[in-house]
């Protein structure tokens, strides 16, 4: 028997999870490691990001490689401001990303 979950259940999930994410933040912990980010010639590393802390990005088109030992959450806009879940995990890589910007979590 397949479990299905409404939209409404998987909605509070998220936030609820996103919610204990934040909880973390206050803790000005850096996550080790650096993010990398490249968009035609344009590159950027930011090493050991601090939680909590917001990051530029690079815009539309972004490559972007997690190489801490945290969670990312990247937004379109400049100020980590957009209420939007785009979530890149430890090791992750994206090839095409719209990254206004980034906050570690941890």
């Amino acid at each position: 028997m397949r479990m299905r979950f409404s939209p409404r259940s998987v909605l509070a999930v998220t936030a609820g999870v996103l919610a204990l994410s934040f909880v973390n933040v206050t803790a000005a912990s850096a996550a080790p490691g650096v993010v990398i980010m490249e968009q035609g010639s344009n590159f950027q590393q930011v090493k050991d990001p601090q939680g909590g802390q917001c990051y530029p990005g690079l815009g539309p088109d972004t490559a972007i490689f997690n190489r801490t030992n945290g969670t990312i959450l990247m937004f379109p806009d400049n100020f980590c401001q957009t209420r939007i879940l785009n979530p890149l995990g430890p090791g992750e890589f994206r090839p095409d990303e719209n990254v206004g910007s980034f906050l570690a979590l941890d």
